[in-house]
């Protein structure tokens, strides 16, 4: 019994060596080698241990030091390199949500930071990753009854279930309408809804990762029960491909690859722009409807182009380093307006705060 003891903590002391000493560092990882085998000599030599149990113990090491490298390593690794799950910007706005919002605030934003928004912000949510899929019942006055489909901007299906006095709506559907559609009478109304009895205070998230996840609330937004389906729009993020003079005229020419066939073309003749969408096997590059342009003052300007053939908004970012491909469908959307035009133009959306222009928080007022 003694010596099984032994043997249990000579390979548990190993593998603790082995966790502590691995990693890219050769010199390190052999020097925890040398561990293992001074702890199973040792207890050999104080005879703890007979030979046959020193040697089971590193045995069993190799084992363990075989499945480490092949199935956890990796991962190992891969953790090491990462960094915090939120960054800067979302810990000092939800601290600042925490600080300086009454507690009966509901915090409204689509689902992934939920959690965070609970957790540090201290404030009641929409919906989270554990409620994304969940409906809302709620009383009605209203006197339809049975599933209708609200038809509005931007091609929203807002479907709606009327039944004994109840009204019924998909939260995930509630709040992607919010984000598309145009329309801030109808995003109040949707998000009145969900204040906590007895107050009036709301707040509103726009934060840059609903950029990319614009395929996703978008498509929520238009799903209908008949295709069962919807229809997403994104925002295309372009980085700049290449930047070349054009000799003859004085220009520089800046090109926005889409694919090999495909690209974007912003064309700088002494300080005069004009933006093409150009395609391989068409001759003539086609004029896009808008884009908007920082100037060295960081002051933007929009522009519109006659005869453009590409419906949507071309907004360049300062020093021509990259583009976003806004279609017609986002052009006018709530979060577009909210997020990149820092809520010009909204009576109901009060702008708050910025930090780090990742996130973008707005009072929402319902007097």
């Amino acid at each position: 019994m003694e010596k099984n003891i032994f043997v249990i903590a000579a390979l548990a002391i190993s593998i603790l060596v082995t966790l502590f000493t691995f990693g890219p560092n050769f010199m390190i990882s052999l020097a925890g080698f040398i561990v293992v085998l001074l702890v199973a000599g040792g207890l050999y030599f104080t005879k703890h241990l007979d030979k046959r149990e020193s040697l089971l113990v590193v045995v069993l090491w190799f084992v363990f030091v075989i499945c480490f490298y092949l199935y956890f390593s990796s991962g190992v690794q891969l953790a090491k390199g990462q960094g915090t799950v939120l960054s800067d910007n979302w810990f000092n706005a939800l601290n600042w949500v925490r600080n300086n919002t009454a507690e009966c605030t509901v915090v409204a934003t689509y689902w992934d930071p939920g959690h965070f928004i609970t957790g540090i912000g201290r404030r009641a949510v929409v919906f989270d990753g554990a409620s994304q899929g969940d409906l809302y019942t709620r009383p009605s006055s209203s006197v339809q009854e049975g599933l209708v489909v609200e038809k509005h901007d931007s091609n929203i299906n807002h479907i709606v279930l009327y039944k004994d006095g109840n009204k019924t709506t998909a939260r995930i559907q509630d709040i992607s309408t919010t984000l598309l559609t145009s329309n801030e009478t109808l995003a109040v109304e949707i998000l009145k809804e969900y204040r906590k009895p007895g107050c009036n205070e709301m707040y509103y998230i726009a934060s840059a990762d609903l950029i990319g996840k614009s395929t996703w609330w978008t498509y929520f937004a238009t799903w209908n029960p008949v295709d069962k389906r919807g229809t997403p729009y994104v925002y295309s993020t372009v980085p700049l491909g290449q930047a070349r003079p054009d000799i003859r005229q004085n220009a520089i020419i800046y090109t926005y690859p889409i694919s090999q066939q495909e690209s974007f073309v912003l064309y700088d003749s002494n300080g005069t722009l004009t933006v093409f969408f150009q395609q391989q096997d068409v001759p003539e590059p086609l004029k896009v409807e808008k884009f908007l342009y920082f100037d060295q003052t960081g002051q933007g300007r929009l522009y519109t182009q006659s005869d453009a053939k590409i419906q949507g908004l071309v907004w360049i970012e300062p020093g021509n380093r990259a583009i976003l491909f806004i279609p017609p469908q986002l052009e006018n959307a709530m979060f577009t307006r909210m997020f990149l035009f820092n809520g010009q133009g909204l009576e109901k959306f009060e702008y708050v705060n910025n930090w780090g222009g990742e996130v973008k928080l707005y009072k929402v007022k319902f007097d």
